[in-house]
């Protein structure tokens, strides 16, 4: 079996102390922000929620059964966080059916707002999240803390994959290989969490590599470069690698959630193999499983940043594209702890 270090490298430094995490729901509030807003008729109906302590997965179960529509009727652009405070939205598809007249009631689950829609709202549907976390006891230097804000603000941070989407432990990681191995068999609504798992995982080997390298945040030959907004991009070539928005932040370079490739450039397949030698086998078995090859940058800025002390807490608040994860950027600044449930793991798994 692989060993799946979780360990992965800091970009700008040692972290600067330690601090609690979501020590209560109000420390960890997020927003989800959406790319469009409903229009006031048609088949949908889009409601939007402030859910503490809940998972999204349950609610939308609940969301079924109290408009009496079946569930797969119910969707969502994302997961969000169980343990804290999070705004989101979900779409029922009502046909012409009539909602419940009464709001949607249940313990930690306030409604916000509805409307009617003529789409569903789809997964990865979202721009992104806006943040607002409070780092509580703090134990560092207040300034060397502003100043490394400052810095991720300014210079952005690597753009790991969360370690919440691997398991307590990596447990989705372990069962995946074993999976991909064909020692294990999981039923089909488990598949393509577990293959995003791996992927990811692979993803944050090679920019723990780079990171180490200290090439995380500039072109190298044949690298993809994206531009700050989307995934648009293009392939470089060496006149490319002084561009000054790679220095802004306006380009970034990316790497691969390995699958089936096409036609990538021989500099970055090469850089590729040499991260994941090791992992061969996980790569062939995912192109077996016809899963194709995807691109993500390889670090992120966050925005309408803004940073606020309350005696040793730091309250951070920002705001970061989808797929970008808070904690990637929580970890740069400061080793986290968290409540423990009553299994003894951390709380950090999303929903």
């Amino acid at each position: 079996m692989t060993r799946f270090d979780l360990n992965f490298p800091t970009a700008w430094g040692a972290r600067l102390g330690s601090a609690g995490l979501k020590q209560s729901p109000e420390d960890f509030q997020v927003v989800e922000v959406l790319p469009e807003s409903p229009q006031g008729e048609g088949e949908h109906l889009w409601l939007t929620l402030e859910k503490t302590g809940q998972n999204t997965v349950w609610i939308a179960r609940k969301l079924a059964q109290w408009a009496g529509i079946p569930q797969r009727a119910v969707s969502y652009a994302g997961l969000k966080d169980r343990h804290g405070v999070t705004q989101q939205t979900f779409s029922l598809h009502l046909m012409k059916q009539s909602p419940p007249e009464g709001p949607f009631v249940m313990d930690g689950v306030a409604e916000l707002a509805r409307c009617r829609h003529s789409k569903k709202l789809r997964t990865g549907q979202l721009i992104g999240n806006q943040f607002r976390v409070r780092l509580r006891d703090y134990d560092g230097d207040q300034t060397a803390f502003e100043q490394r804000w400052q810095c991720l603000v300014e210079r952005g941070f690597p753009n790991y994959f969360g370690l919440q989407r691997f398991g307590h432990g990596g447990a989705n990681l372990d069962r995946a290989e074993r999976w991909l191995a064909g020692q294990l068999k999981l039923p089909r609504p488990q598949q393509s969490m577990h293959l995003s798992a791996m992927r990811s995982w692979l993803f944050n080997a090679q920019l723990a590599k780079r990171v180490r390298e200290g090439n995380w945040n500039r072109l190298l030959p044949g690298d993809f470069a994206q531009f700050r907004e989307g995934r648009g991009g293009f392939w470089c070539q060496d006149e490319d690698l002084a561009d000054a928005r790679v220095a802004s932040g306006d380009l970034s370079p990316t790497a691969s959630l390995p699958g089936e490739t096409r036609d990538d450039s021989p500099d970055f397949m090469a850089r590729q193999s040499e991260a994941l030698a090791q992992y061969n086998d996980l790569v062939d078995a995912l192109k077996a499983r016809r899963v194709d090859r995807a691109l993500r940058k390889l670090r992120v800025f966050p925005e309408k940043a803004q940073l606020e002390w309350e005696g040793t807490d730091p309250i951070l608040h920002f705001f970061l594209p989808a797929g970008s994860y808070a904690t990637a950027l929580l970890f740069e600044c400061v080793a986290v702890t968290e409540p423990v449930n009553q299994s003894g793991q951390a709380q950090t798994d999303e929903d």
